[in-house]
């Protein structure tokens, strides 16, 4: 699903979701699918396009900082894929989805307690009109 750069938030973009993952994770649970469905139910009501932004915490083990961001990078691929893979199978159609990745280069925590490093692990989910 993505094939370039990262693109800005439409105008009137708004969040209407964020699915947390496990270190390293781009799994979905039942919870997560459960979001994913009142995701698909809002749209239906709004109409829009949905955007999806995946993030990477900036933790890794001790690696080069090359191998750094291409693991970190990769993470924050799969995170965004995954959700969009699950939204397709719902019923979107391809056209209605954006998605993009950012790594660890948009942290809403700071990283210095895991529960900051876990914050960062996730997935925004943004519908635009």
């Amino acid at each position: 699903y993505l094939e370039r750069q990262p693109r800005p938030l439409g105008a009137g973009a708004v969040r209407v979701a964020t699915i947390q993952f496990n270190n390293g994770s781009a799994r979905l649970t039942a919870s997560d699918r459960q979001i994913l469905t009142n995701v698909r139910q809002l749209q239906r009501e709004r109409g829009g396009r949905i955007h999806i932004i995946g993030h990477a915490s900036s933790r890794t083990r001790s690696m080069d900082p090359v191998r750094h961001k291409m693991v970190n990078f990769r993470v924050s691929v799969d995170r965004a894929n995954i959700i969009a893979r699950e939204l397709v199978r719902m019923g979107f159609k391809k056209e209605q989805l954006v998605v993009d990745a950012v790594s660890d280069t948009e942290p809403m925590y700071f990283e210095f307690m895991p529960t900051g490093e876990a914050g960062n692990r996730r997935a925004e989910i943004y519908l635009e009109s």
